[in-house]
């Protein structure tokens, strides 16, 4: 097990620590406020609210390193953002005078929407400015802070009054993104990946124009994040060290999602046997040297699909998870059990449930819910919700990778994090399933200040131990 210094754990031997188990620990979704009491009765009340820690994955009791916002959702996204100053898509005192700004506000999703709006049209009309100048890097960086900016705007914009513009916000998201993809030596290059007779979107990052074969990181973003987020998990780290890296779109995600309306699928192998066969197909990628990283939700996703495609020189969960459904409040999980119908947990969150929500939790339910039903998506959009509960439990359910982890073959990297609230033991878990050569890695306080999910103020430590674990498996000799 790994120590709350950041010790690896490796294992090369398949039945090693097979039987290790950490017990699940469960988020509370519905993370601010104080419910209606028909809801409570369902929901349950023991559960800490936004409020009660400043950072999600910190304990009520336990100490922030600094506090920006008292509602962990926002605190959250804003850490995100800050922490990616390291690879410049955010600048420390735009986000502090924006952040000062919400908070004289009043600090609610509105003002938070309206600052950071406003911030990124400013910056995206210097990138303008800086393009037309002739200043190439100077327009590069603000494209790039633009679109990490309007990204806020887009993982809130369910919560305002400006809901029904969410595939416009990510438009703004994309075009500033795609700006200053444009403006890298090399150009980052899109692609069209083939799928199912459609294709998914991407980009292919390159540390310079030659073709030559290099190893080749897939970059699986997780349940909300786009191509800058991607930039800043991977992308940045894997040309500091002559990989190529490929971010994409899947079902559920980015454009896939926002725009064409096509939800997340849970047999994800069915995703990336495309995107692998898609790069082995290509002059500049080493075919024996294409790793797989699944960030957040899509730790299952990787794994899932390395259970089927064996072609994968190496795999990275992060953080390892089993099973998305558990990321749910026991209290609505528990309404699909006993031989549950349709028509019982469907009238229970219509009537018990969805007339108490207040808009906090409203709004949790809402984002968490639109990547797996385009219906639960299009009634947020409206400032309604989907009557639909059941469909939606049975999508997450799926979303479970604890049958199949024992067929993955690839050497994978398991991660978890100290204080992660969102699959909190999941790492664990599932470095017991791998029957594969595999080692697990927890962040933690001590080791740079990675703690949290996905490691918000530390990308830079993140990345240094995920690809430094890379190169011992795909760096050439």
């Amino acid at each position: 097990m790994p120590s709350k210094t950041g010790k690896i754990v490796t294992s090369l031997d398949p039945e090693e620590e097979g039987t290790r188990r950490r017990p699940f620990s469960r988020r509370n979704l519905l993370r601010s406020g104080v419910l209606g009491a028909g809801a409570a009765a369902v929901l349950g009340t023991g559960l800490p609210g936004a409020a009660a820690a400043a950072v999600p994955g910190a304990s009520a009791s336990a100490a922030a390193p600094f506090q920006l916002f008292s509602q962990a959702d926002l605190d959250f996204e804003t850490l995100v953002v800050l922490g990616g100053a390291a690879y410049g898509v955010s600048e420390l005192g735009e986000v502090v005078t924006a952040v000062n700004g919400i908070n004289a506000a009043g600090a609610t999703y509105q003002a938070y929407y309206d600052q950071f709006q406003a911030l990124a049209q400013q910056v995206s009309q210097l990138g303008g400015q800086e393009l037309k100048a002739g200043h190439r890097a100077s327009a590069r960086g603000a494209y790039l802070r633009a679109a990490a900016y309007y990204d806020l705007c887009l993982y809130f914009v369910l919560a305002t009054t400006a809901r029904a513009q969410e595939a416009g916000v990510y438009a703004a998201v994309q075009a500033c993104w795609d700006q200053a993809a444009q403006l890298f030596d090399p150009p980052f290059e899109r692609v069209r990946i083939p799928y199912e007779g459609s294709w998914l979107p991407g980009y292919l990052l390159k540390p310079d124009a030659r073709d030559i074969r290099r190893p080749t990181v897939i970059l699986n973003g997780g349940s909300d994040t786009t191509s800058i987020d991607m930039y800043v998990f991977g992308g940045a780290a894997a040309l500091e060290r002559g990989y190529n890296a490929l971010i994409f779109d899947g079902p559920g995600q980015g454009s896939m999602l926002f725009q064409r309306q096509v939800p997340y699928r849970a047999d994800w192998e069915k995703v990336i046997t495309p995107v692998v066969d898609y790069l082995r197909s290509r002059p500049d990628v080493d075919p024996d040297r294409i790793a797989l990283l699944g960030l957040s939700m899509c730790g299952e996703a990787a794994v899932r699909a390395a259970a089927f495609e064996h072609r994968l020189a190496a795999v990275v969960p992060d953080p390892g998870v089993v099973n998305a459904w558990l990321a749910w409040p026991a209290s609505i999980r528990d309404l699909f059990a006993g031989g549950a119908t349709k028509t019982r947990v469907n009238r229970i969150w219509q009537q018990d449930i969805v007339p108490h929500l207040d808009p906090a939790n409203w709004f949790t339910i809402a984002k968490r819910a639109e990547l797996f039903d385009i219906a639960f998506m299009l009634a947020s959009r409206a400032g309604k919700t989907s009557p639909d509960l059941w469909d939606l439990g049975q999508a997450i359910m799926k979303v479970d990778c604890s049958t199949v982890a024992g067929q993955v073959t690839s050497p994978t990297l398991v991660t978890q994090y100290q204080d992660d609230t969102f699959y909190p033991g999941q790492g664990t878990q599932l470095y017991g399933l791998l029957r594969c050569p595999k080692t697990l890695h927890e962040f933690t306080t001590a080791e740079s200040g990675s703690e949290y999910h996905d490691a918000p103020m530390a990308p830079q430590t993140r990345n240094q131990v995920i690809y430094d674990w890379l190169d011992s498996l795909l760096a050439s000799n």
